[in-house]
């Protein structure tokens, strides 16, 4: 049983750090309504951030600006976490263990104990 259990656990591990840097399996837009906000996942593995009303881009989430990159997977399931120091705040994006395609976000910024905790839509 113990060697099940390492093998599962080195499996799992194995997977989770294939992800580590790389977004390029993860596409799609998000819709953020309350705040006029899209997530974009690109093939080229950036996160673009833009204004839904007009398309215009407010920031590029890339590997030259982010750090802390993580991808665990959970009970709650997998999130794709990082921190931009340019932006001054922490990102969390979940998905949950459901036919769902909606991820659940967590903005956290620097100079506030007060995060942001909203369920994003897929849109595309």
């Amino acid at each position: 049983m113990k060697k099940l259990i390492a093998v599962f656990a080195v499996a799992l591990l194995s997977v989770a750090s294939m992800f580590a840097f790389d977004l390029s399996g993860v596409k799609g837009t998000w819709q953020d309504a309350k705040w006029d906000a899209d997530w974009t996942f690109g093939a080229d593995g950036t996160i673009v951030l833009t204004k839904t009303s007009t398309g215009e881009a407010v920031y590029t989430f890339s590997e030259a600006n982010v750090s802390n990159f993580k991808v665990n997977a959970g009970a709650d399931g997998v999130t794709i976490s990082f921190k931009c120091a340019e932006t001054e705040r922490a990102y969390s994006f979940t998905k949950p263990l459901s036919l769902n395609a909606d991820l659940k976000m967590t903005v956290n910024p620097d100079w506030s104990d007060e995060d942001y905790n909203t369920t994003i839509k897929f849109k595309k």
